[in-house]
Parts: C-alpha cells; structure tokens; sequence
C-alpha cells in the first residue's frame, strides 16, 4: 500500500508498458507494419503520437520493427512526462546499443542497427498543437495509445485528419471499452455499483466545460471512422490481463495495479450513491488482495488501423 504522495503518473505509465505489451493485438500490429512497408522509402517516415507519455511507444515501435528512418514528433500535455522521457530514452537506447545525439534540448537522434530516427518531444495541448498546425497536411501517421477514451472523438478526429497526409495512416490502440474486472469478488453488488459509477465518472469527464470522454470508445470508434470517411483496415481487442504467478505479479505491475485501484478511490469518494464506509473497505481489501498477489484485473480495450 502506498501514501498519496508514493503515486507516480510516471512510474504508472512505466509500469503499464509491460502489460501494453501483452494486450496489443498482434493482427492489427503486423496490418500496420505492412502496410508502412509500402509507403514511399525515399524519405524519412513523419509520425505524430499524440499522448506520449514517457515514450514507451517510442520504443516499442523501433524494438518491435515498426520504423526505421522516421521524423517521430512526441507530443504529451503533462510536462512531467516530456521530462521523464528526456531522461529514460537515451538510457534505453543506450542499452540497446543505439548511438543517441542531442539536436537540441527537446529533439534527439537514435541511429545504428538499421535505425536511423530524430525524435522532437513536445509538451502542450493536442487541440492548440492541432490550431498551430491546422494548414498543413504533413504527417504519414498518427498515433494514440491510450489516449481517445480521455476526448471526444467526434470533435477530435476531424481535428487529426487536418494534420494527416492524404492516405496517411491512423493507429489507435487501447481505446477502453466498458469492462473492468477485479477477481475475487468482494461483494457482488458492491462490485457492480462501482465498476458502474467508474465507468460513469469517463462519461461525465468535462475539459474547459466540454464533454472529454467515452467509457465505450473502442466500440464507437468504428462508428467515428466511418462517419469520417476512413477506410479500416484492421481491428481487434487488446485487453490487460493482470495476475500473479507463482514468482508473483510481473516487473512493476502490482504498482500498476495499486494506481489503478487508488485511481478508483480519486474518481469515486464521495459519491453519495456508495457507503462512505463500505467503499473505504472495498478499496482497503483490493490493495491487500495486491500485496496477496491475489487481485487479477481485466480491462476490455480495442486497437483499430484506419486510413484517411
């Protein structure tokens, strides 16, 4: 169990790239990259990720052979996590033996092993990015993970097909989709209200006084695209499945799950549909089910592959 201040969106973020990892689905991923094969090889791949992070799918896309020479803009609105990847990724370059220049305080250069990407982390807001940007139709993909469920996509997608080249690719993957699951039980009905009102709290989230969010964006998605005139090329789930082996949870994922439990507490107290009292127990018990490595936790996502 942690105090307040022990929760990092950071270490968070870092600990949920290990289960990224597993729930990414594999079908939409190789749909993806085989489709990249047959963009123009004549210049360097231009690649927007809109909620960054700490660049875990910066990553990601070079271990796993997604890119090669790429102009990778990074672009996150919590200047925390800008900082943390300023930090981690020559660290992980370096242990892969990749080569890493700094261009300027915010741009990079990783290169060696048949990689050759300049990377130009950006905090700031996607929506004023995207004004500053409005003229220009200049990147080949747009990536987003874990990102649409915390918007309105029917604002927002219009919004990013103004930054993308014709024909240019979009990938979203772990778009939330209306399931989260705590294994065992604590008390059934209990259960249910919460995971309920969880839910609940996306689909009231506001930012500047406008809906931002959808706890059923992965299923809408196909709606939003359509609606858009994009083309999809591949879909699938990607759920997070959490559990315990017998050497315990994976790498730092019982801190994934402390945050996720603890993310509940901040959403939910308060709420004058829960037993202030009952709820206290509830969260108290899903934390020593962690230190237990008895929790498991499923959450219902979907990865999507479209085309402008």
């Amino acid at each position: 169990m942690f105090n307040e201040s022990d929760y990092s969106f950071a270490r968070y973020l870092s600990a949920k790239k290990s289960i990224d990892d597993r729930a990414l689905n594999r079908c939409v991923w190789d749909r993806f990259r085989a489709t990249l094969a047959t963009l123009d090889k004549s210049k360097p791949l231009n690649v927007l990720e809109i909620g960054s992070g700490i660049g875990t799918m910066f990553e990601r896309s070079i271990q796993w052979g997604l890119i090669e020479a790429v102009q990778y803009t990074a672009l996150d609105a919590m200047p925390e996590n800008t900082l943390e990847a300023k930090s981690r990724l020559p660290l992980w370059a370096d242990k892969l033996g990749y080569c890493v220049n700094n261009i300027s305080e915010n741009e990079f250069r990783f290169h060696g092993s048949g990689i050759d990407a300049t990377l130009d982390l950006q905090t700031g807001d996607f929506f004023e990015f995207a004004q500053r940007n409005a003229s220009a139709e200049r990147w080949d993909v747009i990536l987003a993970n874990a990102f649409l469920d915390l918007v309105d996509v029917r604002k927002t997608l219009p919004i990013m097909l103004n930054l993308l080249n014709p024909e240019g690719l979009l990938f979203f993957t772990i778009n939330f989709d209306g399931v989260t699951i705590f294994e065992p039980g604590v008390d059934r009905d209990l259960d249910l209200l919460i995971e309920r009102l969880y839910h609940q709290t996306m689909d009231e989230r506001t930012a500047n006084g406008q809906v931002s969010g959808d706890s059923r964006t992965g299923r809408h998605l196909f709606e939003n695209a359509r609606n858009n005139g994009l083309d999809i090329l591949e879909a699938g789930s990607s759920d997070w499945t959490v559990f315990a082996g017998k050497d315990g949870y994976r790498q730092d994922e019982a801190y994934f799950l402390h945050f996720i439990i603890h993310t509940i507490y901040l959403a939910l107290k308060g709420r004058p549909e829960i037993d202030e009292r009952k709820f206290r127990d509830w969260i108290v018990t899903r934390h020593s089910q962690v230190e237990k490595r008895e929790l498991v936790y499923l959450a219902h996502q979907v990865d999507i592959l479209c085309r402008k």
